[in-house]
């Protein structure tokens, strides 16, 4: 796809910019191409994509931006773009990197009447409602959850137009096997002792982080704790404020303003304690790199991440309002305490696990997708290897951007199937997006699917309507029948057999018990990936061909027996024992195979004569 991505200004050292980069990084890196439109960029342009710099006119920032705005309107209406990307709000966008918060509450929240008269409360209103009105169907990638009560309350979004996405730090921030070595070296370049503590407040807009709060805190520490504070404030920004404030607190000698930096990484090992009192900050990015860095981290719940501290244990987190006595006394508390080091560890033992470092992967998905939405045509008209064709399905093997995915093209059902399946007690399937739900849903309880990289659907008819579902191509892989159709004759491994029917229960039962049920649960539908066939690796089945699948808060029991008896009718001819039965059902219901065969006899026993049932009539046709 051909993408232009909008932002007012570029510098290297601001979080926005910092996601910008990366996301374009990841887009280029699966083959787009990606143009840059913005007022300044500041530092060494980087020449895998096109920047163009807008000058804005104006003597005030708000009609800069809208000079810039305008002049951007027409540089784009002179290409073909796909798709229009913006960090900053602004109209025309297709899709908004929502990293600002909703401008509108916060004016609301803290001035009166008088500033709503003022041009620039216009001017950035009417940016605002120029990306999240109902009227727009600008698609919005949304870093803080908290945003989107306020921007649905104030412009009647759409609930489904936001995608929440994970944080993405680099993952140049987790600590590594030498973090020692370059913290101590760092100590000594800057004269930190061992019994000195070096605390840092990191980041762009030391107003809104809360530095003049630092500076009272560090002011108000007994004597013989402040001498051996040294304050690093990492960041680009105005500081002759602060320094004025440091001077007049008398911490000026303990505190040193080091600009802007691209070694950010090793102040972090090198430090004590991270302070980040925000008076607001819609996510907090620098939280979740202390994390993995290992830095205990003192700051307030205005943070949108500042959950991740709470979840990982690694700090402290101050609640509203902010209080500035509790602040100096837990810093003071937080220097003396002996739980730095478990701070520490829980830091670096959360970052191992957590998904903190996806979010330009899952952003570019999400481009990705959104471009295909826009290029419906393209989709429901591409062709590719077709592996299944109905009369009004087809599923097929596609390149796109010289990539192989699959794509399932759905052309309408027909009213006779659609009063076939209601006089049959059944809603009917009448495009894609059931299958696109189920695979969402699949996706957040961990079961392996088909990743989605587009859905579309057109037309109010259920009858005629017409979509398509585009999804990745999965690594190699081997369905269930043929890995196990030899089985009788030549049986596996015993526990290769074993984790294979563990695995099976196990997804079923997590599917089951989140009120999913697949409908066509045979064992062709599980694909085995080879690569996790390999020695010690944990085996990967991915579940398929969920287009008929159905998604309720509770799968009723006459469902459940649908799917078991499926399995079990396509598992009879693969040689299976009795024992290889129980162990399923031990691993389905998670409890004594005691309790499962007395308590629900009958349960199982409706299974095994339906899956027979099934048999028989299959083997009769």
């Amino acid at each position: 796809m051909k993408l232009a991505f909008c932002l007012f200004r570029y510098f290297p050292f601001g979080g926005l910019q910092r996601d910008f980069l990366r996301i374009a990084e990841e887009c280029i890196k699966r083959g787009h191409t990606v143009d840059v439109y913005c007022m300044d960029w500041e530092g060494e342009k980087d020449a895998r994509f096109s920047i163009t710099i807008i000058p804005a006119k104006g003597w005030q920032n708000h009609t800069r931006i809208g000079s810039f705005a305008a002049q951007l309107q027409s540089c784009l209406n002179r290409e073909k773009y796909d798709l229009i990307v913006g960090f900053n709000k602004m109209p025309g966008l297709d899709v908004y990197y929502a990293a600002d918060a909703c401008f509108q509450a916060k004016a609301r929240e803290k001035h009166g009447f008088w500033y709503r008269l003022m041009p620039r409360y216009r001017h950035l209103l009417r940016f605002e409602k120029a990306v999240f009105s109902a009227e727009v169907s600008t698609q919005i990638l949304l870093i803080s959850k908290a945003e989107q009560p306020k921007f649905m309350q104030y412009y009647s979004t759409s609930p489904e137009r936001f995608h929440l996405l994970p944080p993405g730090i680099n993952q140049d921030r987790i600590a590594p096997s030498h973090a020692l070595e370059i913290r101590t070296h760092t100590r000594q370049e800057f004269n930190i002792q061992e019994d000195e503590f070096l605390v840092l407040l990191i980041g762009s807009g030391f107003k809104t982080k809360g530095l003049d709060r630092v500076l009272f805190g560090l002011a108000a520490l007994p004597d013989a704790i402040k001498k051996r504070v040294k304050l690093f404030v990492i960041g680009k920004d105005h500081s002759k404020t602060f320094q004025q404030q440091a001077r007049e607190l008398n911490v000026m000698n303990q505190t040193f303003f080091l600009g802007g930096r691209d070694d950010v990484p090793r102040f972090l090992l090198a430090g004590d304690l991270l302070l980040h009192p925000a008076y607001y900050e819609n996510t907090g990015t620098v939280l979740l790199e202390a994390i993995a860095s290992g830095l205990p981290v003192l700051t307030t719940d205005v943070c949108g991440y500042a959950d991740y501290i709470i979840q990982a244990k690694a700090g402290k987190v101050l609640p509203s309002p902010f209080q500035q006595a509790e602040f100096n006394q837990t810093l003071q508390d937080m220097l003396l305490s002996p739980l730095r080091e478990t701070w520490h560890q829980n830091g670096l033992n959360f970052s191992k696990e957590a998904d903190i470092y996806s979010m330009p992967q899952r952003a570019a998905d999400l481009i990705e997708n959104f471009g295909l939405k826009l290029l419906f045509t393209q989709a429901m008209e591409m062709r590719g290897e077709v592996y299944r064709e109905l009369e009004n399905r087809r599923t097929q093997r596609v390149i796109f951007n010289e990539k192989y995915y699959f794509l399932k093209q759905h052309f309408g059902v027909g009213w006779k199937e659609i009063f076939k399946n209601l006089l049959q007690g059944r809603l009917p399937v009448v495009s894609a997006k059931n299958e696109w739900l189920a695979l969402q849903r699949l996706e957040q309880l961990n079961i392996p699917a088909a990743k989605i990289a587009g859905y579309g659907c057109r037309g109010l008819n259920p009858a005629t309507r017409r979509s398509f579902l585009l999804t990745y191509e999965l690594p190699p892989h081997i369905s269930l029948e043929d890995f196990c159709r030899d089985w009788k004759t030549t049986p596996p491994h015993f526990q290769l057999k074993q984790n294979l029917i563990k695995e099976v229960a196990r997804i079923a039962r997590i599917m089951h018990e989140n009120g999913i049920n697949h409908r066509d649960f045979y064992i062709c539908h599980f694909l085995l990936d080879q690569e996790s066939l390999k020695k010690n690796k944990k085996l990967i089945l991915f579940i398929m061909d969920l287009h008929r699948a159905q998604m309720r808060k509770r799968v009723p029991e006459r469902w459940i027996i649908k799917d078991l008896s499926g399995l079990y009718f396509s598992s009879k001819d693969i040689g299976l024992t009795q024992r290889d039965l129980l162990r399923f059902i031990k691993e389905y219901r998670n409890k004594s195979l005691k309790s499962c065969l007395i308590r629900e006899k009958a349960f199982w026993q409706r299974i095994k004569e339906r899956g027979n049932k099934l048999y028989r009539k299959h083997n009769s046709d």
